[in-house]
């Protein structure tokens, strides 16, 4: 990964390190390559890359993986972008913008996953619509952009609008358990008796025009960073509580135009403290969009001072594992007969010998090119899966021929550049007047 933006961090507990989700992403420098949205990457504390995620750990080596499988510049939309995504209850959840070309995102999607490998659209579905079958604007304006954190038994939800950076911060509640099922209680300016004079549901919590948004509760504290597009720079803002007055927030403003041109973004690292030198710590997105050089993520650090006393609240507490099955007692099959010195074993009996190998063996932990650790049975079973399971041509097909693949990817390659070559063929032939239906029925009939 050459370039990539964004960059959306949190602590995962499980893999003791940090998931940091990036959004449109290419291997090659420029902007070049294969282009992946959102992909997740894992870091120690101090920023070194420790590999990508795998079902069960973190893997050093291999490439990484686009979380949502699908195509991009599909007919619908052009790119996936993530907003946020949080752990609750041991399940992740991820919202994302589905967007048709930068200022038109067209819903607000969240999907889940219980080991940041395999996602999936919630149950229900929660899909936060924001634009019509004629790209007119309906829904909340605020619930485009989205970051939430969790503060005792509540996620608290801001939100604004999407790339058109045109629009106020929103804030909204929804109960732990249910997140991020709607409706969200809205918390806006008059909830706490300002008197704005407006409806709740339309009332900001801090007017103006933002960007990206990251929202955390540190030491007892809200944080909330975001890209002022007004002033064209990087801030964060802190008060005690969600509903406090964020006008009059504690403020820093760690990144400036000015120094750093084309910036946006500015997400908080799991571990920032506040009122320590530099405790603070955020990336920032720079892209010059004349050259797409540079279109990369920055790290950031400054101070910022809480209003009030620091605490440290007490960890979530993790969820009760699932427990494991025991496997069925079973009764020992008398061992095989050991052919006659010299004889060759007949096929079945050598099928019989091999099938109690593996039973005996399938617990042995093997580890595959990509990095990934299997048990014996696992690697059968996905071995099985790709030689029997139906299999698509998502994930950016066809791939660039010296891009690494598995053997399976290379078919899958094959198979997608067959479908372009057939349909420029079918293209041109329409183009030069031949009866393509009649060509086809042609080669069918000398086929029988």
């Amino acid at each position: 990964m050459e370039s990539a933006d964004l960059g959306i961090m949190r602590w995962d507990p499980q893999r003791q390190a940090i998931a940091a989700m990036f959004g449109d992403n290419f291997t090659d420098w420029r902007m070049g390559g294969e282009w992946q949205s959102p992909s997740i990457v894992m870091y120690d504390h101090d920023f070194n890359v420790l590999g990508i995620p795998t079902a069960t750990g973190i893997a050093s080596e291999g490439t990484r993986r686009q979380a949502i499988p699908y195509p991009h510049n599909n007919p619908d939309f052009t790119t996936i972008l993530p907003c946020d995504f949080i752990r609750v209850n041991g399940v992740w959840y991820l919202a994302g913008m589905v967007t048709a070309g930068l200022g038109h995102e067209k819903r607000t999607v969240f999907w889940r996953s219980r080991n940041l490998v395999d996602w999936e659209k919630t149950e229900p579905y929660v899909s936060l619509i924001h634009l019509d079958e004629q790209m007119r604007p309906v829904g909340h304006p605020g619930t485009v952009m989205l970051t939430f954190d969790q503060i005792g038994n509540d996620i608290y939800i801001f939100g604004t609008g999407g790339l058109a950076r045109d629009q106020p911060i929103w804030l909204w509640r929804c109960p732990a358990a249910q997140f991020p099922q709607e409706p969200w209680e809205p918390w806006g300016m008059d909830h706490v008796s300002w008197d704005w004079g407006v409806p709740n549901e339309r009332s900001p919590v801090l007017p103006g025009q933002y960007g990206e948004l990251c929202f955390r509760y540190l030491q007892g504290h809200c944080v909330l960073s975001f890209f002022d597009v007004a002033n064209y720079r990087q801030t964060a803002l802190t008060v005690p509580h969600p509903t406090d007055n964020w006008v009059t927030a504690s403020r820093v403003d760690y990144a400036h135009g000015h120094d750093t041109p084309q910036l946006y973004g500015g997400y908080i690292a799991p571990g920032s403290r506040l009122n320590e030198p530099d405790g603070l710590r955020l990336w920032v997105s720079q892209w010059n969009t004349a050259s797409n050089d540079p279109y990369h993520v920055l790290a950031f650090c400054d101070t910022l001072t809480a209003q009030g006393e620091l605490t440290e609240p007490e960890p979530l507490p993790e969820p009760e594992p699932e427990p494991t099955p025991k496997p069925p007692t079973l009764k020992p099959e008398p061992p095989l007969p050991a052919p006659p010195e010299g004889a060759p074993m007949t096929p079945q009996e050598l099928y019989e010998l091999l099938l109690r190998e593996l039973s005996a063996s399938g617990s042995v932990k093997i580890t595959t090119p990509e990095g990934d650790h299997l048990t014996l049975r696992e690697a059968v079973e996905q071995i099985y899966w790709k030689e029997r399971g139906p299999h698509g041509l998502e994930g950016g097909r066809p791939r660039h021929p010296r891009q690494k693949d598995d053997q399976l990817g290379q078919v899958l390659n094959a198979r997608a550049e067959g479908l372009y070559t057939q349909d420029l063929v079918v293209a041109l032939a329409e183009r030069a007047g031949i009866d393509v239906a009649a060509r086809y029925a042609a080669v069918q009939k000398a086929l029988k």
